[in-house]
């Protein structure tokens, strides 16, 4: 039994005893319990229900999870939480399995219908589209999207984030013409006659940026659905991963006195593409794990980097070429997304200042490169615990695992890749000896390397549960053994991806990601106990209810 004493050591009242129910712990010292007290929103005492009815007074209540199994709550260890807000009023545009669209043709359909609901010079806006998931095998251009309307500007974004493609009207608006030189980091694609094709490969795309923004108060209110679809899915920390507006950090503490945003989030400021000076005046000057609010549901999280965009863009950067590559690029491995100096010495100066550093890396050549820059950075200014991430670590090869467990990094698994894009990786992409260790979990856990889990939302929606499945059945929308006898991992390992490990990646271990006494009272209900059922049914264990700080955010008890 665990008891969080009070004041003079008398143990507190509790508000809450939860039991009756499997309540997994996630702490190895006593990793299941009987039942939870919870007293101001914290956990004060784990262990046997007599023990936690002892601490009732007359006004505590008592919660029968009836069978149930508690968890702490998940923690999504990196999304796009307000961007994917943002992107709510967007035409989706996804193939199977997010969506319907088989062929442009549906998609000129989608974009269509909108564009009849919207007056003339209003701005039609796509979400979603994957060229390897229709039947024409590329990318729409600038004459497919005029079809649809040349007095709409139209973009469209590429699920991975990293491609858009616009119509005429776009484009003009946006100054680009077959004269208009690729700005840093931009590649614009051009027809034969060096005419611009519509298609543009960037982090920031130009024309997307002139998609009018929502007003403040629309704003806000899209961070209601968004706490919605996280808290569906027993998310009670979510992360917005490209902070590149230093507005957003005021916004969400607006947003938390409004109530439209309901659990707790961690804001990873965006280092690139500002000085060094201006990013130290705009962001707030306090280590990753700092609680910005009083009530710790706004935190600090590392600075953010690229070193390269994505494998299913062709986009991601690789030490090897690509399985097919792009017709007239013979022994293409993809690019950098930052000059290569530049983020070397980005990663170097930020470390030195204190920060932790989290770097998007798909690529195995991209993870060398981020590696190389942190080991230099380490030489320049030792310092202990640093916790650097690397994320996504798709193609990380066995050596740069072995790498990370020496540096102690911490690689964050976009492990739905096997999923979503497995039979695409092993067809197209990468081929099946890369393909089968794609988000190597299984190396990572053979080194005692932490690591976490995530499903880079709005990428691919929020769902944990489908992360725990993933990593440990690894097998894609087709059926396809991804390396599970290699790179599968337990149900119990796959967990702490969600849970400790996510914390920990944070600087946020002493306040969630398990249930311990004076962490938050944090918790995800489940229907099933993950550790009991058939392992192809991980991902369809219903949520019963996520709790944050001891109130009842979704579902019901």
């Amino acid at each position: 039994m665990a008891i969080r004493e009070g004041t003079g050591a008398v143990p507190q009242i509790a508000d809450t005893v939860y039991g009756n129910g499997t309540i997994l712990t996630m702490n190895p010292a006593q990793p299941e319990a009987e039942a939870v007290a919870v007293a101001g929103g914290v956990i004060i005492g784990v262990g046997a229900l007599s023990d936690m009815k002892a601490l009732c007074g007359a006004e505590s209540r008592f919660v029968d999870l009836r069978g149930r199994t508690m968890l702490p709550g998940f923690i999504d260890a990196h999304s796009h939480f307000i961007d994917n807000a943002a992107r709510t009023p967007w035409v989706n545009i996804n193939s199977k399995p997010l969506g319907p669209v088989e062929s442009i043709e549906d998609m000129l359909r989608l974009l269509g219908e909108r564009a009849g609901r919207t007056p003339e010079g209003g701005w039609i806006v796509g979400w979603g589209y994957d060229d390897t998931m229709i039947k024409e095998m590329r990318h729409p251009t600038r004459a497919d999207l005029d079809t649809v309307s040349t007095k709409h500007p139209i973009v469209i974004q590429h699920i991975s984030g990293w491609v858009t493609a616009a119509n005429s009207a776009a484009l003009r608006l946006a100054g680009i013409t077959r004269d208009t030189p690729d700005p840093e980091n931009v590649v614009i694609r051009r027809s034969a006659s060096g005419e611009p094709s519509g298609v543009i490969e960037a982090s920031h795309c130009p024309v997307l940026a002139l998609v009018p923004q929502l007003d403040q108060d629309q704003f806000l209110d899209t961070l209601s659905a968004g706490s919605d679809m996280y808290l569906a899915k027993g998310c009670t920390t979510a992360q917005e991963g490209w902070v590149a507006d230093p507005n957003w950090f005021p916004l969400m503490g607006e947003a938390l006195k409004r109530r439209t945003l309901k659990l707790r989030l961690v804001l990873y400021p965006l280092g690139q593409d500002i000085s060094l000076e201006e990013y130290g005046r705009v962001f707030p000057d306090v280590p990753s794990g700092t609680p910005l609010d009083e009530e710790g549901k706004l935190v600090m999280g590392a600075t953010k980097l690229s070193a390269d965009g994505s494998i299913q863009a062709y986009t991601g950067f690789l030490s090897q070429p690509y399985h097919k590559t792009p017709e007239g690029k013979p022994g293409y491995v993809g690019y950098p997304s930052n000059d290569l100096e530049w983020l070397r010495q980005r990663i170097i100066d930020l470390h030195s200042n204190g920060r932790q550093i989290a770097v998007h890396c798909n690529g195995d050549a991209a993870i060398d490169v981020a590696l190389d820059a942190y080991e230099e950075a380490q030489r320049q200014s030792p310092r202990d615990d640093t916790r650097f991430i690397v994320i996504h670590s798709q193609m990380a090869r066995s050596d740069q695992i072995e790498r990370m467990s020496r540096l102690e990094a911490i690689p964050s698994f976009f492990i739905t890749h096997t999923y979503f894009w497995g039979d695409r990786h092993y067809a197209i992409f990468m081929g099946p000896e890369r393909a089968v260790r794609m988000s190597p979990t299984g190396d990572a856990l053979r080194c005692n390397l932490p690591f976490t889990l995530h499903n880079d939302t709005f990428v691919t929606p929020i769902d944990p549960l489908l992360l725990v499945w993933s990593a440990v059945n690894r097998l894609s929308y087709g059926g396809r053994d991804l390396g599970k006898a290699e790179q599968g991992i337990p149900v119990l390992e796959a967990l702490k991806g969600i849970t400790i490990n996510a914390a920990r990646q944070g600087f946020e271990e002493g306040v969630k990601g398990s249930i311990e006494p004076g962490k938050f009272a944090d918790f995800v209900v489940l229907d099933e106990n993950p550790l009991a059922v058939d392992l192809m049914h991980l991902k369809d264990i219903e949520i019963a209810a996520t709790i944050v700080g001891d109130v009842l955010a979704y579902g019901a008890l």
